[in-house]
């Protein structure tokens, strides 16, 4: 087989042709390099972690102001209830267990996420009417069906990004797509932290 003339001999072997890879400009490596910020970024807004702080400010009474992005009382004049802090604490502490990035890149079929749901309504409702006089609660059922309703459809929001594994085929694939087509992500530079989300 004839080789092209101007192909250097070093680059030809074993009948293919080898060219040196062209160097990598300043221009793709930063791209490159926002394009990553901007999954982590992504990866960290979308972290359940995010939601168990919301719940916690809406139980406490308070709102995200959307023009500032701050959490404001929902009313100024109402003093907080410092009894909360246990039922907070104690919720939260739960939760965690199941409102996290474990759960939303799993792969839990629909059978499974109504017996989790199943467990955290049994769990909740026997708690809040146990101690419902210690969390400054008692007899106020309006109150207490409002964080009955926080922390259910919190959690099972959460839980059904995990429905099939859907969320963590989504970003396996756009973190794929990332590598492909950044040189940058090629190769033995690519970067490493994403790769505990692959399935």
């Amino acid at each position: 087989m004839a080789y092209p003339t101007n192909v250097p001999i070093q680059y030809v072997q074993q009948g293919q042709h080898q060219f040196q890879e062209m160097p990598i400009s300043s221009d793709e490596i930063y791209a490159g390099q926002l394009h990553e910020d901007k999954i982590k970024n992504i990866i960290s807004q979308i972290s359940p972690e995010n939601q168990l702080t919301e719940i916690e400010m809406r139980i406490r009474g308070y709102k995200k102001d959307i023009t500032s992005g701050q959490w404001v009382k929902i009313n100024p004049k109402c003093p907080e209830n410092k009894r909360l802090n246990l039922l907070i604490d104690r919720y939260i502490s739960y939760l965690s267990a199941i409102m996290n990035q474990n759960t939303t890149m799993g792969n839990l079929s629909g059978m499974q996420i109504t017996a989790i749901m199943k467990q955290v309504i049994e769990w909740l409702t026997d708690d809040l009417d146990a101690n419902a006089e210690e969390y400054g609660l008692g007899g106020v059922y309006t109150e207490r069906t409002r964080i009955g309703h926080i922390f259910f459809n919190s959690t099972f929001l959460v839980l059904n990004r995990s429905l099939n594994g859907v969320e963590a085929r989504r970003m396996w694939a756009s973190l794929s797509l990332s590598e492909s087509s950044n040189p940058n992500m090629q190769g033995q530079n690519k970067s490493e932290w994403w790769k505990f989300w692959k399935p």
